[in-house]
């Protein structure tokens, strides 16, 4: 038993230090949050690529659309979660992702819905147009702030 005890201690010194900061000390660098932020979303990009694979009537391309504002709120909400550099950087960090997200809630869903009402409607019309919308989101402010960040896997059109 005695020799449990010094290995006890050092075990109990490293669940306390574990318990410390959450962030593990520091901020992260701004090359380093670019690297999360692009990994997250070449994560998002790649579930959404295959959401759509196989819809070919209406309602499944309809149903694929939920997905992917599903996919493309669990990547903002990733994004707002990540740990921010700081100065700066961090300054830009938080504009790119309460852009991205705001972007995609403002924006981005509602064109998704519009689509998704057309085809549920089959009226061609609204469908060309909200596709019309989606394209004028290609390049937007939040991702002016990706590419300052070095985020160029979130950065859509240039």
């Amino acid at each position: 038993m005695t020799r449990l005890v010094p290995l006890i201690v050092v075990l109990l010194g490293f669940g306390i230090a574990a318990c410390g900061d959450d962030d593990g000390g520091s901020a992260p660098s701004k090359q380093e949050f670019a690297k999360d932020a692009d990994k997250i979303c070449q994560q998002a990009e790649k579930e959404i690529e295959k959401v759509g694979q196989g819809a070919s009537t209406p309602n499944e391309v309809a149903d694929a659309i939920d997905k992917v504002i599903d996919k493309s709120r669990e990547a903002a909400d990733d994004l707002a979660d990540l740990d921010r550099p700081d100065g700066a950087a961090g300054d830009t960090a938080g504009k790119f992702a309460e852009g991205f997200r705001n972007e995609l809630n403002d924006k981005l869903v509602p064109a998704l819905q519009k689509l998704k009402k057309a085809l549920q409607d089959k009226d061609a019309q609204a469908a060309q147009e909200a596709a019309a919308d989606l394209q004028k989101l290609e390049s937007t402010q939040s991702d002016k702030f990706a590419r300052e960040l070095g985020a160029n896997a979130c950065a859509g059109g240039v």
